[in-house]
């Protein structure tokens, strides 16, 4: 079994985005109209400001990325060229019903990883049926549940 296929970032990842800008903004407003009265304040805000804008690039670097494919082998999961092989997958989980997003949760790591986290281009029902076969030939669990990220 060596099978290639096209994947995508959910929705959620465009959403996070938008909702990080909302929220600098209006970060931004704030300490535009504090009066520069209060240090601590300031330096608070300008930390926050500073740690979105560190997600805000990590997001869209991810977002802007060319190559996008998922590449199932015999014994190694392949996502974006970077190979996973199932010793080191723990489960995948499948969130949502009409429109299914994948994450795979990785052996002492509590969040999944960005990178692991996708859903198919194209023919979303069959190739989510594929990589559970897959799956279940090499004794990875896979449920539905909610996926906790980590950028």
């Amino acid at each position: 079994m060596n099978t290639k296929y096209e994947i995508k970032l959910p929705v959620s990842i465009y959403i996070q985005v938008v909702s990080i800008l909302i929220t600098m903004l209006l970060l931004c407003s704030l300490l535009r109209m504090s009066n520069s009265s209060s240090a601590l304040i300031v330096i608070i805000l300008l930390c926050t400001i500073l740690l979105q804008l560190v997600a805000i690039f990590v997001l869209l670097k991810r977002i802007f990325r060319k190559n996008n494919e998922l590449e199932i082998t015999k014994n190694i999961l392949k996502i974006n060229h970077k190979e996973l092989p199932i010793q080191e997958i723990e489960k995948i989980i499948i969130q949502g019903y009409f429109v299914q997003s994948i994450g795979i949760k990785l052996y002492e790591r509590k969040y999944i990883s960005i990178n692991y986290f996708f859903r198919f281009k194209n023919n979303e029902e069959v190739n989510i049926g594929e990589l559970k076969q897959w799956a279940s030939m090499n004794g990875i669990k896979v449920i539905s549940g909610k996926i906790t990220l980590w950028i």
